[in-house]
């Protein structure tokens, strides 16, 4: 098992093109949020194989606090659950986008994913990935 700590705010995904040509203003910043993880991934995997097989995924996303709260809200928020926008399987997409040749192969050879969205003290992301095997050892 490995575990990823990604120091960005999570973003949900955006839709690239339309006729080709870039629609969404958000494309390139997405782009470069993409890009960003897999830097910082490929940084922590360093000397570990890309998994190949059947993986199993827990993906924990840390939401900006809005500075408009007050500070006892925002110290109240810390670790709540966050409903809003984004949501989940768009910001699952990107970490697992930018994950592909990286962390694994292709996204396809994941079959579970357990994830969930909080309020963070800062925004970040941490991923856990492991094999089968390691699932099984875990949930015996």
């Amino acid at each position: 098992m490995i575990t990823l700590n990604i120091p960005v705010e999570p973003m949900g995904a955006v839709r690239m093109t339309g006729r080709g040509k870039f629609v969404n203003k958000n494309a390139q910043r997405y782009l470069a949020y993409k890009d960003f993880i897999k830097l910082h991934a490929q940084k922590q995997m360093k000397g570990q194989q890309l998994y190949t097989g059947p993986t199993v995924v827990k993906v924990l996303f840390s939401m900006p606090i809005p500075k408009s709260w007050s500070k006892k809200k925002q110290q109240e928020a810390i670790s709540t659950v966050h409903i809003k926008k984004p949501d989940i399987d768009n910001l699952v997409k990107g970490v697992f986008d930018a994950l592909n040749k990286t962390a694994w192969h292709d996204d396809n050879q994941v079959f579970m994913v357990i994830g969930a969205k909080v309020y963070g003290k800062e925004p970040g992301i941490e991923v856990q990935i492991m094999g089968l095997a390691e699932w099984e050892n875990l949930s015996a």
